[in-house]
């Protein structure tokens, strides 16, 4: 009798919420915006390009941009952006549906984790966001996490880089205040990798740089931009539209501009060098008409979350996603049921970077007890999002007929083989009967994760970079501080 081969089918999982004729739509509403109106670029260089490759520009910074050079900046730019680890691992392969998670950055706010505080962050705080976002098992980069207030305002970007590149090895997520800061950033990565080839070859960083919503491009984020194309650093390009606000109330309207703000910054990069890699973004959020703020749990970030994922790969493009936050204003009940729908959103929506696990407060408050307790939730969206795969071993019909009618499988070594990659074990979250749980001291969740993130940061040591290394970095920092006292001066 002939034995069936042998066989595995894993099916991922997927949500899809637009047709392609929908993404069409929003396409080519963006496209008309950037023909028809356009948008405002305050920076010579950039008003430049755009004007020798053929675009048409009115008053010095109003530039109108054809549909075609849009068209060949999204043939130029790289469909699939690999990032390395500090150590020049590759480490996020940036393409299809694969996801990662990280913190976010530029918080004013942490919740103190002995305390339990809401303070201003100081440095420190970037350093134990690193070590933690280090030693989290389905944590995949990092940002800084805080704005640190007991440096110098205009240097304190380039601490924030020292702060965490000292105490993380995973891939880096930065931003600037402007281009001189992001050089001296350029200047460090250099003393880390040795060479601008090395840089180039195995990025283990991504730079962060921003539009002003709508249509408007600051000098700032153009220069920071067009110095990641030369330099090959892979750039986000991170419209933030707010519906009713700062863009139309519509949802699609919204998406427009976002997206039409997106591809002038996808145009400019391939402008300046051809093939420079860019991760797409343009998602829209929507103002709460009570408070007038920018909620990050509302359902309207909910549906910026798929359809900037959905809309990238339309483009063919990596993309840019959120989770894991929360609007409320402590480590709460409120922030993990926030937290984790997020999570698993943007998952099954296929976004390939999800940052700002760990938020609170409208992204106003970093928590490390929230971001330790978002590491769990990953883990566990991510077993079920390996579905089940189907194969002679998998279907176990051998074992069923070994162990019969009545029998049990847990001593079968069937069972032992398989039962750590099918069953997910949390860590944190309690399943214990309630006798256990009471005998156990009846910890609450807050209370384990509280323990745990003190134990991270007492006990983990993360991998140093040699100390010559270190030391050179502090001597930039230490210079850029010194320009900047200079200028303000």
């Amino acid at each position: 009798m002939r034995k069936e081969n042998d066989f595995s089918l894993w099916q991922r999982p997927q949500f899809e919420l637009l047709s392609y004729e929908q993404l069409t739509k929003i396409y080519h509403a963006a496209l008309n915006i950037l023909e028809r109106i356009g948008g405002d670029f305050y920076d010579k260089e950039a008003v430049e390009l755009l004007s020798d490759a053929g675009a048409y520009v009115i008053d010095k910074k109003r530039v109108r941009i054809p549909c075609h050079l849009v068209e060949e900046a999204l043939r130029s730019a790289p469909k699939r952006v690999v990032i390395s680890d500090r150590n020049g691992r590759s480490s996020m392969f940036l393409e299809g549906t694969n996801i990662y998670f990280g913190t976010g950055s530029d918080t004013p706010y942490t919740l103190d984790p002995y305390t339990g505080e809401r303070r201003s962050a100081v440095k420190e705080d970037v350093v134990r966001g690193a070590l933690v976002a280090d030693y989290l098992s389905e944590i995949d980069f990092c940002m800084c996490f805080a704005i640190a207030s007991d440096v110098n305002v205009m240097s304190s970007d380039c601490h924030h880089f020292e702060a965490m590149v000292r105490n993380t090895t995973k891939p880096l997520i930065i931003t600037s205040w402007g281009l001189e800061g992001l050089k001296y950033m350029y200047d460090m990565m250099l003393a880390i990798k040795g060479t601008e080839e090395n840089i180039q070859s195995d990025p283990f960083v991504i730079f962060y740089a921003e539009p002003i919503t709508p249509l408007k491009h600051p000098k700032e984020s153009l220069q920071k931009l067009l110095f990641c194309a030369e330099k090959r650093i892979p750039v986000l390009y991170g419209p933030a539209p707010t519906r009713g606000a700062t863009a139309p109330v519509t949802a699609a309207g919204a998406f427009a501009v976002g997206f039409a703000e997106f591809l002038s910054g996808l145009v400019l990069t391939q402008l300046k060098r051809k093939g420079s890699p860019v991760i797409c973004s343009g998602g829209a959020g929507a103002m709460d008409m009570k408070t007038c703020l920018r909620p990050y749990a509302a359902p309207e970030q909910d549906l910026s979350r798929v359809v900037r994922a959905e809309m990238a790969r339309f483009f063919n493009l990596p993309s840019w996603g959120s989770g894991g936050t929360s609007d409320s204003k402590t480590f709460d009940e409120q922030a993990v049921a926030e937290a984790y729908q997020q999570i698993f959103l943007s998952s099954i929506a296929g976004s390939n970077l999800i940052h700002d696990v760990g938020y609170l407060e409208t992204g106003m408050t970093s928590s490390l007890e929230l971001l330790t307790t978002c590491n769990e939730l990953i883990g566990k969206t991510k077993q079920f999002l390996k579905s089940l795969i189907v194969s002679e071993d998998t279907l176990a019909l051998d074992v069923i007929e070994e162990v019969g009618p009545g029998g049990n499988f847990l001593t079968h070594p069937h069972t032992f083989e398989h039962f750590k990659e099918e069953i997910w074990m949390p860590e944190l979250i309690d399943r214990q009967n309630f006798e256990n749980w009471v005998k156990a001291g009846r910890k609450t969740l807050k209370q384990v994760v509280n323990a745990k993130v003190r134990w991270i940061l007492e006990n983990h040591k993360p991998e140093r970079l040699p100390e010559e290394v270190e030391n050179h970095l502090r001597e930039i920092v230490e210079k850029y501080d010194r320009h900047c006292e200079i200028n303000k001066s």
